[in-house]
């Protein structure tokens, strides 16, 4: 039978995961992630793997500042839960403006996940993405941002 109120707990911690990367609140990310996390990231224009909370925590902190923002949308998740444990396949899609190097990625990716029940909390153990499709594409000299998510 499925576990609903773990898959719906789930779907809630993989929302903050991405309010709190795309806003950069590491506060927010600290109460997500186990100790021993493990980020893999992967598209043909980079890879980064990244193990440990610490290494994690700076790794989003220099990822998304001010100058290189994100907007990150997971939907149609495949969960699977098994006791203390579950696993899943999310649908990813992003936009990421990099106002240092001038450039708009967009794309697509799935992200497989990996989570642990603590206590009565669910975190995420692993966490990262294989690209399906990006589109790179220097800045518009005429694009105006009237908003940023991180200030």
């Amino acid at each position: 039978m499925l576990d609903l109120e773990a898959i719906e707990l789930i779907k809630q911690l993989k929302a903050r995961y991405f309010r709190a990367i795309d806003t950069c609140n590491i506060e927010m990310l600290e109460g997500m992630l186990i100790e021993d996390i493990v980020l893999s990231f992967k598209s043909p224009a980079y890879a980064f793997n990244v193990n440990g909370l610490d290494n994690a925590l700076d790794f989003y902190r220099t990822s998304f500042t001010k100058t290189r923002l994100a907007t990150h949308n997971g939907h149609t998740p495949e969960i699977e839960v098994n006791g203390n444990q579950a696993k899943a396949l999310w649908y990813l899609s992003y936009v990421f403006i990099n106002l240092e190097d001038n450039t708009h990625l967009h794309g697509s990716a799935i992200y497989q996940d990996r989570y642990i029940k603590r206590g009565e909390r669910w975190m995420i153990a692993e966490t990262g993405y294989e690209t399906l499709l990006e589109t790179v594409q220097p800045l518009s000299e005429h694009l105006q941002i009237t908003s940023r998510p991180i200030n």
